[in-house]
């Protein structure tokens, strides 16, 4: 989906497999400068809307396999277990009001980035995060009290790689990140609610802040 500049026109190399590899470890390890080179990416609007679309969809995917289990043992609904399409369209909705969001609220406290750069955070992000659910579901099955603290290291690293990531997006320090993210989550949790009466169904299971 994300295209290094480099590429605008046809010219120099895209991202390879060990590049790739290398901006995971450096989301993990370095966040600051792996949001720089996802801002530095340069992809089309429509490229964007597909990546959104394809993390929904493979978030789908991820829940349409654990929900089942989870709604035997009476954690989620039924409903949402066997409607791996509509968790996949909720997701989608949510990652949208969320990049919008953060644009907006950023701006309003005197950030630069815009709507396509928070796009570009919500996919890379949201692809981190799918990977270590992955991670943390395998561990569970190993060892559920290695899960659960896997899941909790996550969680907290995870919200100091989402404020790093907004921080440098609209090119501010960090605090003015943590007012983006308090302003962004109560009003997803406002749209999240109305989507959840309009829908009837229960919100899907999240892990960490990635």
């Amino acid at each position: 989906v994300l295209v290094s500049r480099a590429d605008r026109g046809g010219k120099g190399p895209g991202m390879t497999p060990n590049e790739l590899k290398s901006l995971v470890l450096e989301t993990v390890t370095a966040p600051s400068l792996a949001a720089r080179k996802v801002m530095a990416f340069d992809a089309p609007q429509a490229a964007l809307w597909l990546g959104l679309i394809l993390m929904a969809a493979l978030h789908g995917i991820y829940y349409g396999i654990l929900l089942p289990g989870a709604a035997k043992a009476g954690l989620v609904m039924p409903a949402m277990a066997n409607a791996p399409l509509l968790i996949a369209g909720l997701l989608l909705s949510i990652f949208v009001v969320m990049a919008y969001l953060m644009a907006m609220s950023g701006r309003l406290l005197g950030g630069v980035g815009d709507f396509a750069a928070m796009m570009k955070v919500t996919i890379w992000l949201q692809a981190m995060r799918l990977l270590a659910q992955v991670v943390i579901s395998t561990l569970s099955l190993i060892s559920p009290a290695l899960g659960w603290v896997a899941m909790m290291a996550v969680g907290l690293w995870g919200i100091f790689i989402l404020l790093t990531f907004v921080a440098t997006a609209h090119e501010f320090e960090v605090i003015k990140a943590v007012g983006v993210i308090v302003m962004t989550f109560f009003a997803t949790i406002i749209v999240l609610s109305t989507l959840m009466t309009v829908f009837g169904v229960a919100t899907p299971p999240t892990t960490g802040g990635l």
